[in-house]
């Protein structure tokens, strides 16, 4: 049940950026480079979840505390996403790769990496 609301398309762009701390225009770079899919709807508005609130905080806080580009968080929520399937030795490099990643970026406060997990979904479940 928590998923689904999770996953429930609630803020428009305006509140979702005050929920992040970012301005409307941050969020809609981080749809441009490809980070995020916001829920569309018929008149185009963007919705975003409260999943997509979660993963939009991890980005800011690597772009603007952490200093990765955006180029760069793609990649590390492709693999944090990517880290839950394949086989046995794939996932082991996965998991390597992740906390070489992790160690580099500076260690991500606790608090994060579970937002971080969150992200494996992609926006709204869709990816």
């Amino acid at each position: 049940m928590r998923e689904k609301r999770d996953n429930e398309p609630l803020y428009n762009i305006s509140i979702a950026s005050k929920l992040v701390g970012v301005s409307p225009r941050v969020l809609r770079s981080y749809e441009e480079a490809g980070l995020i899919k916001p829920h569309r709807t018929e008149g185009k508005t963007r919705l975003y979840s409260e999943r997509d609130i979660r993963k939009m905080i991890v980005i800011h806080y690597l772009h603007k505390e952490k200093e990765v580009n955006l180029a760069g968080i793609k990649i590390i929520l492709s693999l944090l996403s990517k880290g839950e399937s394949g086989k046995n030795e794939e996932r082991k490099q996965q998991v390597k790769v992740k906390r070489e990643l992790l160690e580099k970026i500076g260690g991500i406060a606790p608090e994060i990496i579970p937002a971080a997990r969150d992200t494996r979904e992609g926006p709204a479940g869709k990816e």
